[in-house]
């Protein structure tokens, strides 16, 4: 198998709560994002403008955050195979979540996995809420009007075969651009309703077994 990129969303995917819901239910507004989601996926308000309503309610110290993370969002099984596998095949595994550096690296620093790039927004935590710091995307996507994750994902991108791994309104656009797609939840009901192939998981083993399969995945 010559070397893929596989691009890799955090929350949700890589753990197994999505961590910015258990910020918000633990020291925002619990069940704001029922409010929320359905207008994001309405096109009435952004992923961003959504995170942002969220997040200006969440009163907690960047200790408080982390701590409720690594209780309540692990990674998710498999997901050390999977990195290991990535390594000794030669397989670029990129980090790229619509989430906050702040939380996002000491989780992979729990799991022993600081060394993987990690492409994301960040946040600022406080007793005053949170400020949420948005990473430069570039210009507006043409699919979704706003800055989303196909830009940095182009950027890193040196045409090798693109798998992308995801679960998410965050990752539609992105997802488009791969060869194969892995989905779960929000991510593979709209892709489905949409049409478009990809492959179903409910861990990184069925990911990894999937890829190494010569008569599984075709990449």
């Amino acid at each position: 198998m010559k070397p893929l990129l596989i691009a890799c969303d955090f929350d949700g995917t890589i753990t197994q709560r999505d961590a910015l819901h258990v910020i918000v239910d633990q020291y925002g507004e619990r069940d704001l994002w029922a409010t929320l989601g359905p207008r994001v996926r309405r096109g009435e308000m952004t992923v961003e403008q959504a995170m942002q309503e969220e997040f200006s309610r969440v009163r907690a110290t960047a200790a408080e955050v982390r701590a409720a993370v690594r209780e309540r969002a692990p990674v998710r099984d498999g997901f050390h195979d999977f990195v290991a596998w990535c390594e000794e095949h030669g397989h670029r595994l990129l980090v790229l979540s619509n989430g906050f550096r702040s939380i996002i690296e000491p989780v992979l620093a729990d799991a022993g996995l600081e060394r993987l790039e990690v492409v994301s927004n960040d946040a600022r935590f406080g007793a005053d809420g949170a400020r949420l710091v948005w990473s430069d995307r570039g210009p507006r996507c043409l699919l979704c009007d706003r800055p989303c994750k196909r830009q940095p994902l182009r950027e890193r991108w040196n045409g090798e075969r693109l798998v992308y791994v995801g679960d998410g309104i965050s990752d539609r656009c992105a997802s488009l651009l791969a060869d194969v797609v892995f989905a779960r939840d929000g991510l593979a009901e709209h892709l489905e309703e949409s049409g478009v192939p990809f492959v179903p998981f409910g861990d990184f083993h069925d990911v990894r077994a999937a890829l190494a399969d010569p008569a599984g995945v075709r990449t």
